[in-house]
């Protein structure tokens, strides 16, 4: 919402020197961006930077999220287990029959899909309708639980279930479930882990019912110990005690200097930023379709900005 600096909780000059920041970092880059640092709900800037193919870049210009769809996705596939429709131990081919029978080591489950431990590789899968026929005839190789090895195709899949379970194709259900209900209305995505294109303020939105922990106004999402299951823990559960990968429901946390611990989101081939801050009721969006010129100079200063103007 809109709301004075004071309203965030930061500081009189906080707006200003962020903008400074981004003004700097735009004039020495070649790629546009925008974004939106929201505090206690209150929107604290909200801009666009630079040109993107010869026009100005504005905030409704839309930009590739890339494997921020992951995050997004997770938070479907959590309201599906927040209302017991599947549990997140359940095994895949208790919903995808063309699975039964062909499990290799051991069986997949929807937790191998969304922590990366499934065995599978690359991101494909999205515009794929027999997918399932397809994995089934690799199934028997895959290494499940074995490892973690990152991807995209494991959540391609578990959407596949998604879709049997709610009876609904996945854009539709993005639509009909969050994205319409949110206000989201310059966001498109169609896929479960690369293909979202959004703008800042839909972004933070997400982000905003993600860091109240699955309430947005008087609309609650997923209930509060359903959130808790989403963010990332150490996979013990899937690979054994002795490993140090730690993931959640298309989660990871950030440690960006000046930021509070557990600062969550998930980052993007894109280079978007996000950041979900629950220690200090921020999130932090920059949408933007690739990194450009000079980007590890500017975003630990952009994130700096923001923390150095939080009102101590």
């Amino acid at each position: 919402r809109d709301g004075t600096l004071q309203q965030a909780g930061m500081n009189p000059d906080a707006a200003d020197k962020i903008d400074a920041v981004l003004t700097e970092w735009a004039a020495d880059t070649d790629e546009a961006f925008a974004v939106c640092v929201v505090r206690h709900g209150v929107i604290v800037l909200h801009k666009a930077y630079g040109t993107r193919d010869g026009k100005p870049m504005t905030v409704t210009t839309k930009s590739w999220m890339a494997s921020l769809t992951k995050m997004i996705s997770g938070t479907l596939m959590m309201m599906l287990v927040d209302q017991a429709l599947i549990d997140l131990d359940d095994r895949a081919d208790k919903y995808l029959p063309p699975l039964r029978g062909r499990e290799g080591n051991k069986p997949l489950t929807i937790r191998h899909f969304y922590t990366h431990t499934n065995g599978m590789a690359w991101h494909w899968g999205s515009d794929v309708n027999d997918m399932e026929e397809r994995i089934a005839s690799l199934l028997p190789f895959y290494e499940v639980g074995k490892r973690y090895a990152y991807n995209g195709t494991g959540m391609e899949l578990a959407c596949k279930i998604l879709e049997g379970v709610s009876g609904e194709s996945l854009p539709n259900f993005y639509r009909n479930h969050l994205l319409g209900p949110l206000g989201c209305k310059h966001t498109h995505v169609a896929g479960a882990s690369a293909d979202a294109a959004s703008v800042p303020l839909d972004m933070a939105r997400i982000g905003q019912m993600l860091l109240s922990k699955g309430a947005y106004g008087d609309m609650r999402f997923m209930r509060p110990e359903t959130f808790e299951k989403m963010l990332p823990e150490r996979l013990t559960k899937v690979l054994g005690p002795d490993t140090e990968e730690v993931y959640g429901m298309g989660t990871r946390f950030f440690e960006d200097e000046g930021l509070g611990k557990g600062t969550f989101a998930h980052g993007a081939a894109s280079a978007a930023i996000m950041r979900i801050d629950p220690e200090n009721d921020l999130v932090v969006v920059m949408t933007r379709n690739a990194a450009g010129k000079n980007f590890e100079k500017y975003r630990p200063r952009f994130i700096n900005a923001i923390a150095q103007g939080i009102a101590r």
